[in-house]
């Protein structure tokens, strides 16, 4: 008997292990001082198969960046009337030198922009909700990457948890902030 509970103690640990998370970062040292930064964030690429993936993680980038930068954020509404009309396919910026105009022409230092490369239900015992970003900062001025981000993170909920891809979303993105908001308090 005892035997038998160790076994399922074992199961049930390793299930709830499952979560999974992986993250690589690069920072410009002393390149980000969040204080400094006037930033416009543009609509994220949506690369998934979800549909408005990109808006919904890029909405909660730019709340993620007010609560825990001090970036001066143009406001996203602002952002698309300013814009509205261009030539620049906002929703698939993904290349520095596209970036670096649009903050031209909006008159920001900074512009934050990148891709949902994941943003699913997996399949499986447990129905896991996987994760995929990549997020850039750019200096407008000289076209510099001042910080890059990348990170794949998955939930790890067994026996009725009802984690969202939602809150992997934001987990994730509140760890790529904090890791840009690290270097730039140094």
């Amino acid at each position: 008997m005892k035997r038998n509970l160790v076994v399922v103690i074992c199961l049930v640990f390793f299930l709830a292990g499952c979560s999974g998370s992986y993250m690589k970062g690069y920072v410009q040292p002393q390149g980000v001082a969040s204080e400094a930064r006037h930033a416009a964030v543009l609509p994220l690429v949506n690369l998934t198969n979800t549909p408005n993936a990109g808006r919904m993680v890029g909405d909660l980038l730019v709340t993620e960046l007010y609560s825990s930068t001090k970036f001066d954020l143009m406001e996203s509404t602002d952002m698309l009337k300013r814009v509205k009309g261009e030539d620049d396919d906002l929703e698939f910026v993904m290349e520095d030198v596209v970036a670096q105009k649009v903050g031209t022409r909006l008159g920001v230092d900074t512009i934050i922009y990148g891709s949902v490369s994941e943003y699913q239900y997996k399949r499986g015992v447990n129905q896991s909700p996987t994760v995929g970003l990549n997020l850039r900062m750019i200096d407008v001025s000289s076209g510099k990457v001042l910080w890059a981000s990348s990170v794949s993170k998955s939930g790890g909920c067994v026996f009725g948890c009802s984690e969202s891809l939602n809150s992997v979303a934001q987990e994730a993105l509140t760890e790529m902030v904090a890791s840009m908001s690290a270097t730039s308090a140094q």
